[in-house]
């Protein structure tokens, strides 16, 4: 199969962001099997080993020299848009790639633009209708979104695949402190704002009752104001935003995903239970994660009270806590790991290129 991505970043690894870490993990698993060309706009901070790496995993390597990207919500085509199509037209034309992949939502008003089926893996949160038209096939990461997008899309154009994970980088350890609770997201964004006060004002609170060293730890960022209010209350830590989260989530006993936690959290939640951390998740949060088993991978948990009791279990009896971070560890050996993750994009692809459009959850 040819494939032609394009990216707003050029991949490669190692690196710590997002945007570069998902397509650089699937040109790693799969250009040894299938042909790729990439377009990827140049980036002054970029090495030449950086690019390098990219290089020698692709058959065709474009980097178009791109100017500012205009706001999606305007609807507008900006120069870095224009810069991307020109280059991806030209690819397409002299290539002939059986699939396009689109890496990010921002790119996907070229997927109508592109005589070629395209598949768009990117939140479309904020995207104008036009941007959505014209992708084959849309990857989300969780439930929620698929149901957010399928407002727009049709169902059965949207596939959940969640983020994968290295299982070599998140090593398995169980070396956390014996009472802490740990909550990891973006507290700026509303949802986990409102997750970050709940556990902080409500569920704490009681779980200190039974074991009065317990502490909350909160990463992620978020307005000085509302962090230092939540710093302030008892027994609360905020770490603020962080480029790795792995040492925070090794020293924790449990990390804690309430209900209002929203989209988001499943890389967080998938981190945790490959380094070894047990999980204590809302039903709505575990949604995107169709592998996982309540009960057996993670503790499922909806009112305060139920949080309260799951939190007291994991952190007061050593062999629940150790049996749940054991099987969690198992099924993303055997599921989430970057291998099994591009599994399901080769997949999509073929089923995009063959004209199929029928989605499945990873």
């Amino acid at each position: 199969m040819r494939v032609l991505m394009l990216s707003r970043s050029t991949p490669y690894l190692p690196t710590h962001e997002h945007a570069r870490r998902a397509p650089a993990h699937l040109l790693e698993q799969l250009s040894g099997r299938h042909a790729f060309a990439l377009v990827a706009p140049a980036a002054r901070a970029e090495t030449p080993a950086q690019r390098a790496w990219a290089a020698d995993r692709v058959q065709r390597f474009t980097q178009p020299t791109a100017g500012p990207w205009r706001p999606s919500l305007t609807g507008a085509s900006g120069d870095g848009l224009g810069a991307m199509r020109a280059a991806a037209l030209r690819t397409v034309r002299e290539w002939a790639p059986d699939v396009v992949h689109l890496e990010g939502a921002a790119l996907a008003p070229l997927a109508a633009m592109l005589p070629a089926p395209a598949v768009v893996a990117g939140r479309a949160a904020g995207m104008p209708p036009r941007g959505r038209r014209g992708a084959a096939a849309w990857v989300v990461t969780s439930e929620h979104e698929r149901r957010v997008l399928a407002e727009h899309v049709p169902f059965g154009r949207i596939d959940v695949i969640p983020p994968g994970l290295d299982e070599i980088r998140y090593e398995f350890r169980r070396t956390g402190e014996s009472a802490r609770l740990i909550f990891a997201g973006n507290l700026a964004w509303p949802a986990h704002l409102d997750a970050a006060r709940r556990l902080a004002r409500r569920v704490l609170p009681r779980v200190r009752r039974t074991l009065p060293r317990a502490e909350l730890l909160l990463v992620g960022g978020g307005t000085a104001s509302e962090l230092r209010m939540l710093a302030a209350l008892p027994g609360v830590r905020v770490a603020g935003a962080v480029t790795d989260l792995r040492p925070s989530l090794w020293s924790a006993a449990v990390t804690v995903v309430p209900a209002e936690a929203g989209p988001g959290v499943d890389a967080a939640l998938l981190e945790s239970m490959a380094l070894g951390t047990p999980v204590v998740a809302a039903h709505r949060a575990l949604a995107g994660l169709t592998h996982l088993l309540p009960g057996h991978h993670a503790l499922v948990a909806g009112t305060d009270s139920e949080l309260v009791d799951a939190v007291l279990l994991i952190l007061r009896e050593p062999v629940v806590a150790a049996t749940l971070a054991a099987n969690a560890r198992t099924v993303i050996e055997r599921q989430y790991t970057w291998s099994a993750i591009a599994r399901c994009y080769e997949s999509l692809w073929a089923r995009t290129a063959d004209g199929g459009t029928t989605a499945v959850a990873a």
